[in-house]
């Protein structure tokens, strides 16, 4: 359709043309023949005369039609212009008098953890009004109704906002505000009356486009003063006079326009103008936005810079529900550029905590805090348990104290990561899932530390000589409870290392497991899994499960290296050594002391070169299985399975069941050289054809006897030193009962059940 109009445009030109150029070329034709012969005007001249004159007429009349098409055609479109506008404002006045404003919401986020932070309340209109928010305000202006749309504004905004409260929580809104149209003070009253519980979470926007006068200043002061409300500098950067409505107007927060946020990433003189406002910002105490965030690369960069809110396409579009979260990617991706940045930040402080205090340990870290003093009294640590951040937490000496850890993941990048008082107990309260990386708990010599509390902890230690829960390999540590309802569990690896426990113990410290389950790894050259390097080493575990997992050229999972132990359980261990020279329960090279088994179920199995399950290599250390389930298995060039391979102390069994498992060349199932294998009770079962040389308690040689009629046994045995009652009952698992008497029982035994045996036979004949 267009073409065709522009071809009929170009013939109507050419037509003219030729009319025109034909007609005064007549004319000046006959003119110049009238005058060459002087004859005068003859019929003939005055016919061209003619002609040329209708060609020149019909030029003009072209002309003046076209002109009139225009003209006709302007009018119509200032007409219909002026239509238009008289149907929007009709429209506008519609939207004020029924009060049909629509509102859309865009989150405000804040720039450290991603979380919505605030709202504004952006203004719309239904699609049969089809009014942009510009639009609204110049038919405002020009129908003097500004102060009727301020007034709707506040007034719905802040009933949408206090009837969904579910919705919005504690999260702030912002609402923006004519500076020139400022509601009374009967209508702020109104609304203070109306809405004074939640007036700490309105913010109040002043408009880019008002110049400030003192009556303006006022009546936000005035405004402020009522409804106790925040105040933002909206568009900061517009060119407007926005210095002087941040000294005037002395806001809550500034919003830096779109136009200095748009392409920040590339341009560093828009970099500079921020980072000099967010400086400011920071000195007053006044929160910096960003406004018009739409790419990633302008996101990374604002963080950077170290703006506090972000509001834009990128992070959230305005829409008609009240979002209760960005986008999970682009939240998780704040925090991480945020704690990339914190480990680049050389402005590293120690906060001082107060008693009853909650340290949000990701928000301290992000305001390049590096770690927590603690002076006394009960502190709660809450964390992001998906974000590792930098933080060392120090406990006063001298003082109680009470550290509850709630989702807490922290890492001490130089140091141990949380550190205890010294002379002072110490409560470690665990809620959540919590994580100590690097370095663990360092428990002083003279100190008591006790772990409490249905939630879980993870030490993660990876650092040579470091400490997971006590001390490092060559100092001491004190005194070690583990009370919990959730799990313990220290994973160490390197050069040498102690899980639980430290180089040697102080006097009168001992290391308790008193319910929960506690686990340790540990992987290097010499690893302990509980207990102590050298020295001395008191271990008691009274309630709960205990899993080890130790694999070292030399290892033990419970006791110590070189020294005296005394190892008490009544609980479930489970136990896994692995290396050349090993040790599962007790000590690994020489030492003394003594090892009770109670009751519970006890797995503790070895493999490598050399190394014992249950006792030690060559020292002297009494083992005393008194009831419960004990599984000793070992594998290796020269193994024992309970007791010790050279030298050793007295084993003592005297209950429960007894179950040793070798696969060795040199195998020691239950041995002593240097003392005795007593057994006076118990279901002693050795696998693969094992042989031991027990006595009872009067040195009288015992013989195993293999009982398959009876579920259980039990016999009062007398000897030169006194009498003692042997009893076993039948091992559900393998189905064996097997018990260790002398000869002369064996044999009184078997006549007993001989005659049984002939009786029940006689009985069934008789019968």
């Amino acid at each position: 359709m267009r073409k065709n109009n522009t071809d009929k445009t170009r013939l109507y030109f050419g037509v003219k043309c030729v009319l025109l150029a034909l007609g005064m070329l007549l004319l000046s034709g006959s003119v110049i023949y009238s005058y060459i012969f002087g004859s005068g005007l003859s019929f003939i001249d005055l016919m061209l005369i003619a002609l040329a004159a209708a060609c020149i007429v019909s030029v003009l009349f072209f002309e003046i039609h076209s002109y009139r098409q225009l003209y006709n055609r302007g009018v119509r479109e200032i007409y219909r212009e002026k239509d238009v506008e008289l149907d929007k404002l009709n429209k506008f006045k519609k939207l004020v008098d029924h009060n049909d404003f629509l509102y859309n919401f865009q989150p405000i986020v804040n720039a450290k953890n991603g979380e919505i932070f605030a709202y504004e309340v952006l203004m719309r209109t239904g699609d049969d009004i089809g009014l942009k928010p510009l639009e609204v305000l110049k038919y405002a202006e020009i129908s003097n109704m500004l102060y009727n749309v301020e007034r709707s504004t506040f007034f719905n905004a802040l009933k949408y906002y206090k009837d969904n409260i579910e919705k919005f929580g504690t999260k702030k809104i912002f609402i923006n505000s004519i500076p020139s149209v400022i509601l009374p003070d009967s209508e702020l009253k109104k609304l203070k009356d109306m809405y004074a519980d939640i007036s700490e979470n309105i913010v109040v926007e002043i408009l880019e486009n008002d110049d400030d006068d003192d009556t303006t200043i006022a009546a936000f002061d005035n405004l402020r003063s009522i409804l106790n409300c925040n105040i933002a500098v909206d568009d900061y950067g517009s060119g407007y006079s926005n210095d002087m409505k941040v000294l005037n107007n002395n806001p809550n927060f500034i919003k830096i326009d779109m136009s200095l946020i748009t392409s920040i990433d590339t341009d560093s003189k828009k970099q500079l103008l921020v980072s000099n406002l967010i400086k400011f910002g920071k000195r007053y105490n006044i929160k910096i936005l960003a406004e018009g965030v739409e790419t990633k690369d302008e996101l990374s960069k604002v963080i950077e810079l170290g703006v506090d809110l972000i509001q834009g396409f990128y992070t959230a579009r305005p829409g008609k529900d009240v979002l209760p979260a960005i986008d999970s990617e682009i939240s998780e991706y704040i925090i991480e550029e945020n704690v990339r940045l914190s480990k680049f930040d050389n402005e590293r402080r120690i906060y001082e905590a107060t008693d009853g205090e909650i340290i949000n340990v990701f928000n301290l870290s992000l305001e390049k805090y590096a770690g927590v003093f603690v002076p006394g009294g009960t502190v709660r640590f809450v964390g992001t348990k998906n974000h590792i951040v930098d933080m060392i937490i120090k406990a006063a000496d001298n003082v109680p104290a009470t550290l509850i850890f709630e989702n807490v993941n922290i890492k001490g990048a130089v140091e141990t990561t949380v550190q205890l008082g010294s002379n002072c107990e110490t409560a470690i309260v665990l809620e959540g899932d919590n994580t100590f990386n690097k370095e663990g708990i360092n428990v002083p010599p003279d100190s008591k530390l006790t772990i409490t509390g249905d939630g879980s902890l993870t030490v993660k230690n990876n650092r040579n000589g470091g400490v997971g829960i006590g001390s490092s390999y060559t100092r001491p540590y004190g005194s070690i409870d583990i009370d919990v309802g959730g799990s313990v569990t220290v994973d160490s690896s390197g050069d040498k290392i102690v899980c639980i426990g430290g180089g040697e113990k102080a006097s009168g410290s001992r290391i308790r497991i008193l319910g929960g389950r506690v686990s340790v790894m540990g992987r290097g050259i010499s690893v302990i899994g509980i207990g102590s390097a050298s020295g001395d080493t008191d271990v008691e575990i009274i309630k709960g499960t205990v899993i080890s997992q130790c694999v070292a050229n030399e290892a033990v999972s419970i006791g110590t290296m070189y020294g005296t132990v005394n190892i008490v359980s009544s609980a479930s261990l489970d136990l896994t050594t692995d290396g050349e020279r090993i040790t599962g329960i007790g000590v690994l090279n020489g030492g003394s002391g003594s090892i009770s088994l109670n009751s519970g179920e006890v797995s503790s199995v070895i493999h490598g070169d050399i190394g014992t399950s249950i006792g030690s290599l060559g020292g002297r250390v009494e083992v005393l299985c008194t009831g419960g389930r004990v599984h000793a298995h070992s594998e290796g060039t020269r193994v024992c399975g309970i007791g010790a391979l050279d030298a050793g102390g007295t084993v003592h069994i005297t209950g429960g069941t007894v179950t040793v498992g070798i696969l060795s060349a040199e195998a020691s199932w239950i041995h002593s050289d240097a003392g005795k294998v007593i057994i006076t009770g118990g279901n002693v079962i050795l696998e693969n054809n094992g042989t031991i040389e027990p006595v009872n308690i009067s040195g009288e040689p015992l013989v195993l006897y293999r009982m398959d009629r009876t579920s259980s046994y039990s016999e009062n045995i007398s000897t030169s030193q006194g009498s003692y009652l042997y009893r076993a009952q039948r091992d559900e698992r393998s189905g064996q009962l097997c018990v260790y008497i002398p000869e002369r029982v064996r044999e009184r035994i078997a006549q007993r059940l001989a005659l049984e045996a002939e009786a029940n036979a006689g009985f069934s004949r008789g019968f």
